[in-house]
């Protein structure tokens, strides 16, 4: 080019930027606009700004020329949900249970509850944008009740996102994988052409964004699916980086998308393992996106006020790529799953080519960027992050130090090879702790960033040191560690809620004495035990989780069976939990009482009780070394019925979870470790009580297994049944007396005109107390049922004494009276039942085929207990205890 055609090209251009500048030229009181790109799985090492020279990232390098990059920035989790719930809240996973990376049909959506980032920037005059991934819900298509948005958490505008589980390489439109019945993104049509290529369309959004919002502070929140694999890059791209270096050996032998395009094996790289040209082809289009984004803001005059952050949501997958010198990767908590690069660019606040080994995770964000727009947090949204504002503006300054902690529970070890494990880093230095074998690693990342060297067997008193930290710190946010499968191998998702407000399953019975209330669920027993039931369960082998909490409620109860009725339960006390089953006619089944341990319950603190059912198998366990199990046919059998009991004062429930199970592939191995556990912590028990138990124990066995035992028992039954034929006054049941109540009232309501208008009467009453209630409220009226009864029974508490209640309730009462004096029969309590039958009884002594009866059927009942102390010799034994203990304090059997 010419020199003077140079110079009034470069005049034109200036020209053309003072104009703009000055079409959108920022003022003095104009908050700072926000960027931050979140690439998916992107190593600490891929870009050329941190050492690497296969990948070309020119604009990412340029970024950190131009700002801020951090050699010790980490993400909250080595994989991806956790690591976008930290972001956005501010808060460690482990605070928010959101642990690991969310299945497509889960009920663990990021609550609405929390005050979000873009919320926060929304109510200060910010507007917001999201483009990409999302990842903190489970999907409507996959059958999730609940399905939560970027625009549920403060995000006006949102494009490119993900409506179902990932889309597997299907990265160019129409976005569809192999024959699945609809696009995984929520793009309607192509904007880029036939060929189009999600990294390059989210780029063009982003542009798009930043011409759209550039009259008002805005804050993007740009959010790649690249690149998680299955890598799928531009085949221009691709074809450069095959021809810079040879593709490493593939990692995998099926490949779906070479065998789509008709080819065997890995042939297209999509697997390699180094050198992977689909990975650089998907970083470069990122990167081509940053620069996109940095000329969008030169044209509109915003780069000078606009905060740009890049960064990755966890470590590089090893299957594609290395993270060194980083040791591990993605799902691991060595350096190399959870280090990430960070760059910040913010021109005349962040010195330009400056760099900060400062540590900082992913929850400092939140609160970085409230400080760098001067908005204060809101107090009601607890911040785990701090602001790391200063490291930020002068790189070279000392900074607090302050300790970082990961929390990553699994069942099983991650297909990449994470295990279950919590770590901490506190200065340099840095301890994991492993789950599954108790074992634990301590690193000196400034000498050894590699973790090649254990130093925790040269300085046990460091690591005891950093595990008391990291324990304590797991105390502080709730942290759950729930115990790994035994018996089982789950697998998909059944059921599931967490008690997110305004996401409360519909699936729940509620009553006024269950309840939800800042996340959780609440029920209590106040006179007797109550339920909440799950309405329409079927299930069979299955893995059942929930977290509780005693506070003061007496006992807690598991509650599941078949057939509509309950017959296996957990029972949780305060100081132990057994398993029992219960009786169940569709076999020769009998109540038994079965594994038991001690345990004693911090009536405050949160636990996670597991539950396994494999075929004629239970067990229930807090860990691996406190547990209950059971064996018996009643488990093995489809189960319909589903309920959590309280007695007592109000017990605390969280994250329920059914997941279908099966038989988990080293099962032998699970029951010899419940084996070695069991009985190891014994529960205390009184003389009687192990007596009761003992006997009902041996009842339920010889029963089952005993033909001799059977027969006796089956001729009491024939007895009893004869006795309440003849005698119904005094042999049948207060439960039969009952059923052939509920029965009378069913043929009343059907044939008898004056009940059934008596009846709908007394409901028109109640209802009209309800309504009343409700209108001195009429918000209460729109709420979930998991909300309503127990709003309207705290409305009747408040206004119980005033004149309109009082009114209402005299009527409804006289209602009921009438109703109970025309139909007396219908209204007999227990107490009545009890003393008809001493009547009657007593009425009957004289009877010779009464006492005749009774002579028959006591006759049977000795030979049944005879046949029970002559087969179990420590049952006799314990009767002859009780009979010869003393008196006082101990009762007989």
């Amino acid at each position: 080019m010419r020199p003077g055609r140079n110079l009034l090209t470069t005049l034109l251009v200036v020209l053309l930027w003072t104009a703009s500048a000055q079409a959108a030229a920022p003022t003095a009181t104009r908050p700072p606009n926000i960027i931050f790109v979140l690439a998916d799985d992107l190593g600490w090492a891929e870009l050329g700004c941190y050492g690497n020279r296969f990948n070309q990232t020119p604009y990412l390098d340029r970024l950190a020329r131009d700002g801020l990059r951090l050699t010790n920035a980490y993400a909250a989790a080595p994989v991806c949900s956790p690591y976008r719930a930290a972001l956005l809240t501010g808060q460690y996973p482990a605070r928010l249970g959101i642990l690991d990376y969310l299945r497509p049909n889960s009920a663990n959506a990021l609550a609405t509850s929390h005050v979000t980032l873009p919320e926060m920037l929304g109510r200060h005059g910010y507007s917001t944008g999201m483009i990409g991934k999302w990842h903190l819900t489970g999907y409507a298509h996959h059958g999730a009740e609940h399905e939560i948005t970027p625009r549920d958490h403060g995000f006006a505008w949102d494009v490119a996102r993900e409506v179902k589980g990932v889309g597997n390489g299907a990265n160019f439109w129409p976005y569809v994988f192999r024959k699945q019945p609809i696009r995984w993104i929520d793009l309607p049509k192509p904007a880029l052409g036939p060929s189009e290529h999600l990294v390059d369309r989210m780029n063009h959004e982003a542009v798009r964004f930043i011409q759209d919002n550039r009259q008002r502070p805005f804050f993007l929140y740009l959010s790649h699916f690249a690149t998680h694999s299955i890598l799928n890059g531009r085949p221009d791209i691709v074809a450069r980086y095959r021809k810079k270096h040879a593709p490493g050996p593939s990692t995998r032998e099926k490949c779906y998308l070479c065998e789509d395009s008709g080819h065997a094996g890995d042939a297209l790289n999509h697997w390699a393992g180094d050198h992977n040209p689909h990975l650089a082809a998907m970083l470069e289009s990122i990167d081509t996106g940053v620069g996109m984004i940095r000329q969008a803001l030169q044209k509109h005059g915003l780069a000078e006020n606009t905060i740009i952050v890049f960064t990755s949501d966890n470590g590089g997958e090893t299957k594609v790529t290395s993270n060194a010198p980083l040791r591990g990767g993605k799902s691991q908590l060595y350096e190399g799953g959870i280090r990430v690069p960070m760059i910040v660019c913010w021109p005349g606040h962040v010195p330009a080519g400056t760099e900060s080994a400062q540590p900082t995770s992913n929850v400092d964000v939140y609160p970085t960027l409230l400080a760098a727009a001067n908005i204060k947090p809101d107090p009601r949204q607890t911040l785990d992050g701090v602001s790391t504002l200063s490291t930020w503006t002068t790189p070279g300054t000392p900074t607090a130090q302050r300790p970082i902690f990961w929390h990553y529970p699994l069942d099983r070890p991650h297909f990449l090879g994470g295990r279950s494990s919590g770590a901490i880093r506190d200065g340099d230095w840095k301890l994991i702790e492993f789950f599954d074998s108790g074992n634990r690693e301590l690193f000196h990342l400034a000498d050894d960033p590699s973790e090649q060297k254990d130093l925790s067997a040269q300085d046990p008193a460091r690591a005891d040191k950093l595990a008391a930290k990291l324990v304590a710190w797991r105390e502080q946010v709730s942290a759950r560690r729930p115990s790994p499968p035994l018996i089982t191998n789950p697998r998909q998702l059944y059921f599931a809620d967490h008690f997110a407000a305004g996401h409360v399953s519909s699936r729940w019975h509620f009553t006024r004495n269950w309840w939800t209330e800042n996340g959780v669920l609440l029920g209590q027993g106040p006179d007797k035990p109550t339920r909440v039931f799950l309405k329409k369960p079927e299930y069979r082998d299955v893995l059942i989780r929930f977290d509780f909490q005693f506070r003061q409620a007496e006992e807690i109860r598991l509650m599941t069976g078949g057939d509509g009725h309950y017959n296996a339960v957990v029972h949780l006390r305060p100081d132990h939990f057994f398993v029992q089953t219960a009786l169940d006619r569709t076999g020769p089944w009998f109540p038994r009482r079965h594994g038991e341990c001690a345990f004693r319950f911090q009536r405050d603190r949160w636990y996670t009780m597991t539950v396994e059912f494999q075929g004629d198998r239970l067990v229930a366990h807090i860990d691996h070394q406190h547990l209950a199990f059971a064996h018996h046919p009643i488990l093995d059998k489809t189960r319909r019925y589903f309920a959590f009991q309280v007695s007592g004062p109000p017990a605390a429930f969280d994250n329920v979870q059914i997941l279908t199970a099966a038989r988990h592939k080293d099962q032998a191995a699970g029951l010899k470790m419940i084996a070695r556990a069991s009985g190891q912590h014994p529960v205390k028990k009184s003389l009687a009580d192990e007596y009761d138990i003992r006997k009902r124990n041996a009842h339920e066995l010889f029963h089952r297994t005993h033909p001799a035992y059977r027969k006796l028992i089956e001729r009491l039954d024939e007895l009893d049944e004869q006795n309440k034929q003849a005698f119904p006054g005094v042999f049948r049941s207060h439960k039969e007396f009952h059923k052939a109540i509920a029965d009378e009232r069913r043929r009343l309501h059907k044939d008898d005109q004056d009940y059934h208008a008596m009846l709908t009467a007394t409901h028109k009453a109640a209802r009209a107390i309800e309504m009343h209630l409700i209108s001195k409220q009429p918000d209460v009226a729109q709420l979930p049922a998991s909300r309503r009864s127990r709003a309207i029974e705290t409305l009747r508490q408040r206004y119980r004494n005033s004149d309109d209640y009082r009114k209402l309730v005299a009527i409804a009462s006289t209602l009921q009276s009438k109703l109970e004096t025309a139909y007396p029969r219908l209204f007999v309590t227990d107490k009545q039942i009890s003393d008809s039958r001493r009547q009657r009884r007593k009425t009957l002594q004289k009877d010779p085929g009464f006492r005749r009866a009774n002579d028959n059927r006591a006759a049977a009942w000795r030979a049944q207990q005879a046949y029970l102390f002559e087969h179990d010799k420590r049952l006799s034994q314990l009767k002859t205890q009780l009979d010869n203990a003393p008196k006082t304090g101990s009762r007989q059997p």
